[in-house]
């Protein structure tokens, strides 16, 4: 039991981080995008707002696992109403982060075979394996998780609250780190002319 806990806290603090990053990464590329530091086009500005959508998706579905435990362990909800939350989260955080996570791979993939760098090469392989496990377990676990919402219904209420919340919490946390990576690429770009400009003169 101790040993599940500890398993399910581990994954729950690193989908937390990579969906902080995904946010961030997102809000950094779309500033070079915007700047013009990297080639634009509506296919390179999809692949970087794909990263704030695998971001925040992965950000609620975290959250909503994060809220409903705790408000069990506080005695004000029922098992039931996690195992719900849990279900309807893995339903609809889960496609999108299967349909977000399948653009992100692309463009790792894309860039490991213009650069053929390690690290590169190293996180398009994490990608693609990343995005098969998550649709792997989303086609085993779907009527299981439908099973569960049908089996509930009377606390529903409880349900969509706490999906709400969470909804709402990785929104400000998503576009936080979003807007945080804009603020340091802006940095980035304005160290890249200041030092332009000394070469120049």
């Amino acid at each position: 039991m101790v040993s599940s806990l500890i398993f399910l806290a581990v994954i729950l603090v690193v989908d937390f981080v990579i969906s902080l990053w995904d946010s961030y990464a997102s809000g950094y590329n779309i500033e070079f995008l915007r700047e013009g530091k990297t080639p634009a086009g509506k296919l390179q500005y999809a692949f970087a707002y794909s990263g704030l959508g695998l971001g925040f998706s992965g950000m609620a579905y975290v959250m909503s696992f994060l809220i409903s435990y705790i408000a069990y362990y506080l005695g004000y909800v029922s098992v039931t109403v996690v195992n719900e939350v849990s279900a309807y989260s893995f339903l609809v955080f889960g496609i999108l982060i299967i349909g977000f996570g399948i653009m992100v791979t692309i463009q790792s993939i894309i860039i490991a075979y213009k650069r053929r760098s390690f690290w590169s090469i190293l996180i398009a392989a994490w990608n693609t394996f990343a995005v098969v496990f998550d649709i792997v377990m989303y086609i085993t676990s779907f009527k299981e998780a439908v099973s569960v919402i049908r089996k509930g219904g009377r606390n529903n209420a409880n349900v969509y609250f706490i999906i709400i919340i969470a909804i709402l919490i990785a929104f400000l946390m998503s576009y936080t780190a979003y807007k945080h990576g804009i603020k340091n690429a802006k940095k980035h770009i304005q160290t890249i002319w200041s030092n332009k400009q000394e070469v120049a003169a």
